[in-house]
């Protein structure tokens, strides 16, 4: 159910200028169309400040939303920028629209999920008329320039919404500008970006890495020494999660030591082995930043290590499998790549049917996977080698009613069904 909003539900909001004033003064200054390293919060943004802590410019920011999305928005500063929607002025085109998708990498069985998905979704899109053609697909194979080159392409070829995969969080923001200035519409999905010119999907990075980071302190009794294994270096969505993480055991008065794995399972059981051999006292528990449980739990089996309490996070099927094998507990969350596309249609759809968001960062939370419905996520015929995903019980991340904060208008969006749960098990 969709319900129209107060149009000033985010004037509340200063960062030097009042939104409405820059609203009305269409959105975005030259300076930001672009987004840069600087940390300039002019055109009413903050900063990209990962790592490190809040001002009273993010501090008011957050105290500026809704109290029923806040706390998905906890230290956002780490991974994005916050500001009005770049799209508060935008008229969207009549359907049947042109859809593309632009992926940094699809070298994986995450990257695989998320574009099964969104084909579903186009698909399901092109029954009810409201589609132009078949999705438009290009892979940058981690090439920041190629996907930027792309994007170019895609405006060329008349894509009128163009959804990014995890591009890289700078040197995308000319190739978003024009694909602004032709009036398509771009979702980034499943990471922070340093560009102010287009809408953000994706889930909330900092207070995710702080839930199972809390969940360690409490399995640990608050002693000893914690191992954070910790993604690759310089990725907005890696250190947020690390800086949320670190900022927990911090609190704790725990000890931490890191390891860098570079979200790469050999890599990280490398890393693990060479620690262990170094490190003969006891290790309280392991923090995974992401893809890392399995990989510690085969190195500790290695070294012939009593196994502590480990975090998950991604909640793939191989750490499931884990759980089951070992018998020792542990937390994470349902974050496929597909979840993640979900999420950036929903917000997409609603923007196409003449919806306006007031934010330009659009943040949901993650379902948790723990000892309580462990039963329920794990399947028989989940190995150490699958490179699945668990779904969300619930068919979804959040309900579509969640977005009814973040945005005003009470046009009604086009559906379609997410159906995560038939995504095969392997």
């Amino acid at each position: 159910m969709y319900r129209p909003r107060a149009l000033g539900l985010w004037r509340a909001l200063v960062f030097g200028l009042a939104i409405s004033v820059l609203a009305a003064c269409g959105g975005l200054s030259a300076d930001d169309s672009g987004g840069d390293d600087s940390g300039s919060t002019s055109g009413g943004y903050t900063a990209l400040r990962t790592g490190k802590d809040a001002t009273s410019t993010e501090t008011d920011a957050l105290a500026a939303l809704p109290a029923s999305v806040k706390t998905s928005y906890d230290g956002f500063w780490h991974s994005t920028r916050l500001g009005p929607s770049p799209y508060a002025n935008w008229t969207p085109p009549k359907a049947p629209w042109k859809f593309c998708y632009s992926s940094a990498y699809q070298g994986n069985s995450w990257r695989a999920e998320g574009l099964t998905v969104a084909r579903n979704i186009v698909a399901q899109l092109k029954t009810q008329n409201l589609v132009d053609g078949d999705l438009v697909v290009a892979d940058a194979n981690n090439n920041a320039s190629l996907q930027a080159t792309q994007v170019t392409t895609m405006v060329q070829q008349g894509c009128q919404v163009i959804f990014a995969m995890q591009p890289p969080s700078v040197g995308m923001c000319n190739a978003f500008d024009n694909a602004n200035k032709a009036g398509a519409l771009v979702v980034v999905m499943q990471t922070g970006t340093e560009c102010t010119n287009v809408i953000q999907s994706d889930f909330a990075q900092y207070a995710t890495g702080a839930k199972s980071a809390q969940w360690l302190v409490e399995k640990s009794g608050g002693q000893g020494t914690v191992v954070m294994c910790d993604g690759i270096p310089g990725v907005a969505a890696a250190e947020a999660r690390q800086a949320a993480a670190a900022a927990v055991f911090r609190k704790a008065g725990l000890k931490v030591d890191r390891i860098t794995g570079e979200w790469t399972p050999s890599t990280i059981k490398s890393q693990m082995l060479s620690y262990l051999s170094t490190h003969a006292g006891n290790v309280a528990g392991v923090w995974d930043g992401g893809v890392c449980a399995v990989a510690v739990n085969e190195a500790f089996q290695q070294a012939g290590r009593t196994l502590p309490f480990v975090s998950g996070f991604e909640g793939g099927c191989a750490w499931l499998a884990s759980w089951k094998q070992t018998g020792k507990e542990s937390i994470g969350f349902t974050q496929g790549g597909g979840q993640g596309v979900v999420e950036a249609f929903k917000v997409a759809l609603r923007l196409l049917a003449g919806q306006k968001s007031t934010v330009n960062t659009l943040l949901y939370p993650l379902p948790e996977i723990n000892a309580g419905n462990f039963a329920q996520y794990y399947k028989p015929q989940m190995t150490l080698n699958s490179g699945c995903n668990a779904q969300p019980l619930d068919g979804e991340s959040v309900p579509d009613s969640y977005y009814d904060a973040l945005f005003t208008g009470d046009a009604k969006p086009a559906t379609f069904t997410a159906d995560l749960g038939a995504l095969p098990i392997k």
